[in-house]
């Protein structure tokens, strides 16, 4: 029987997301989907105390690591988890005193490096597939495996001694830019079919903690790309969602 879920945030419709806008965000148990990453560490955290130890395997095009801006940042960031979901993505900053404009703290390229920050010592490893795109990871010692070590390898990396676990996952690690502002799905439907099926075991061993995937359709080569490699993986991981009729 495939599990059903609930909405964190209420479907907006298939807009672009950018860097801040949070279209959705579903739940169902400990596995969350939402089309903007930024909404990533407020899942994680509604799983995994601050300062209790665990580690993290990253599957996404980029890094999510930008630190440009990481003292004024941490200025705001909370000392307690206690917020809720419109609370996180409204919460916002001024670089000085004389700024007056708000500025959205979480963003879709720096809430991985903001908890690499302030849980730096509760992590036991960070693993990082990516495509290399982005600010290198505030992280000492972190894995980087290559997309041909994945399969068959996932089960055995995401082991019990570290556990427990974060999988946080973008659809768009299974896509590439064509150089003329396109998106191509690079990696097969049968590749995709692989990765979630091992994440589907080590997650029925009780490894996993907690799951988020994003769509990021922007960089899937529009909705319907990313709705349809959704589906490869929710079938592994035996999710029943759907996206409404837009």
């Amino acid at each position: 029987m495939k599990k059903s879920g609930e909405w964190v945030v209420p479907f907006k419709g298939q807009n672009p997301s950018g860097c801040y806008d949070q279209n959705f965000l579903w739940r169902s148990g400990s596995v969350y989907i939402m089309d903007n990453h930024r909404a990533a560490l407020w899942c994680w955290m509604q799983h995994i105390k601050a300062q209790m130890v665990h580690s993290i395997f990253h599957i996404d095009r980029h890094y999510d690591t930008l630190q440009s801006n990481m003292k004024t940042w941490l200025r705001r960031f909370p000392s307690k988890w206690d917020m809720n979901i419109d609370e996180y993505l409204t919460r916002s900053y001024n670089f000085d005193d004389d700024d007056a404009t708000d500025h959205l703290l979480f963003r879709f390229d720096n809430y991985l490096s903001l908890h690499l920050h302030q849980s730096k010592k509760a992590i036991s490893t960070c693993h990082f597939a990516t495509h290399d795109d982005g600010d290198k990871p505030n992280f000492k010692g972190g894995f980087y495996p290559p997309p041909w070590e994945l399969l068959g390898n996932l089960d055995y990396w995401i082991d019990d001694k570290q556990k427990p676990w974060i999988l946080n996952i973008d659809l768009d690690y299974f896509f590439c830019d064509d150089g003329e502002d396109d998106n191509h799905q690079m990696l097969s439907d049968g590749y995709i079919d692989s990765v979630f099926e091992s994440l589907r075991k080590v997650t029925e061993k009780g490894h996993v903690a907690v799951t988020t995937i994003a769509m990021s359709p922007e960089f899937c080569g529009g909705w319907d790309k990313s709705e349809q490699v959704l589906a490869i993986a929710l079938a592994k991981l035996g999710i029943d969602f759907k996206l409404p009729i837009a």
